[in-house]
């Protein structure tokens, strides 16, 4: 089974050490944290993560403008953010919502965290396989025949003085 990769961005260094101690235990997470906002975007970037928790309130940048850097990634464009904030309100049964990303009141049920982890990652997959069914398979290799039809273009052109 493959682990799912999940960056806790967060300024409570105690808050993530635990967080991060129980979802490594789970043994079904690789887990990376990132203390200083201004730096998710590189260490997402570096690690690659399935899923992102990020604190909302936090100094320096706030949780809303760190999402913002994120999503403008072509390669995050689709990883689900889940929001984890002390201002925010437990709904009986209902998400509660942040710049549309889901987002969890602090402090939170392991239990509950894992089930919004679960169910992000599995609509993202859905989300992931449903557009690799309507892409056709000519197009998915489309990159590759444009980079070889600028090469013979390249070759074929005289040389210029």
């Amino acid at each position: 089974m493959r682990k799912h990769r999940i960056l806790i961005v967060d300024d409570e260094s105690a808050f993530i050490r635990l967080l991060k101690l129980a979802l490594e235990k789970r043994q079904r997470y690789i887990v990376q944290d990132e203390n200083d906002p201004t730096q998710a975007l590189e260490t997402a970037k570096k690690f690659k993560p399935d899923l992102v928790l990020l604190d909302f309130v936090m100094p320096i940048e706030h949780g809303g403008d760190v999402a913002k850097k994120i999503r403008a990634q072509p390669r995050f464009h689709e990883t689900p953010i889940l929001f984890l904030s002390g201002t925010v309100r437990r709904h009986g049964g209902e998400a509660s919502k942040i710049n549309g990303f889901e987002a969890l009141a602090k402090p939170i049920g392991l239990e509950d965290l894992l089930a919004a982890i679960d169910r992000n990652l599995a609509a993202s997959a859905a989300t992931a396989a449903s557009k690799k069914k309507l892409m056709p398979a000519w197009l998915s290799n489309v990159t590759g025949v444009f980079a070889r039809r600028n090469k013979t273009a390249a070759k074929e052109a005289p040389a210029r003085d």
